[in-house]
């Protein structure tokens, strides 16, 4: 990835999540994220706790959220460490794809808070 992608892409990314935090473009970003969780977070969460269940190992919801949180800095902590990684090798492409990776991943939590914020907000 060319430097100038890069850049672009890292504005873009903060014009998103600039956007997260309006009425109405946030409000519908909200809306998104609320179905994307329900229906690829949830609902999987809910399977698999309902098998441990049946196997003897309840979990609560507070405790598969802690779980879910932990994986998710997991998956930062590895882009991070894999854009270090990069750096280190003099792969200047690669790092800034890992790091493009990186500033996504730290922007999606952002973003969530802020749309559902403004979606709150935005109902009547």
């Amino acid at each position: 990835m060319s430097q100038r992608a890069f850049i672009s892409l890292l504005i873009l990314l903060a014009v998103l999540v600039a956007l997260s935090a309006t009425s109405f473009p946030g409000a519908m970003i909200g809306f998104l994220f609320g179905i994307t969780i329900a229906f690829f977070v949830a609902g999987p969460a809910m399977l698999i706790g309902k098998v441990l269940e049946n196997n003897g190992m309840a979990i609560s919801g507070e405790t598969a959220l802690w779980l879910l949180a932990g994986f998710y800095a997991l998956l930062v902590l590895f882009a991070a460490f894999q854009s270090w990684r990069r750096l280190q090798r003099q792969e200047p492409d690669q790092a800034r794809s890992a790091g493009l990776r990186l500033a996504l991943l730290v922007a999606l939590p952002m973003m969530a808070w802020l749309s559902v914020n403004a979606m709150q907000d935005a109902w009547p």
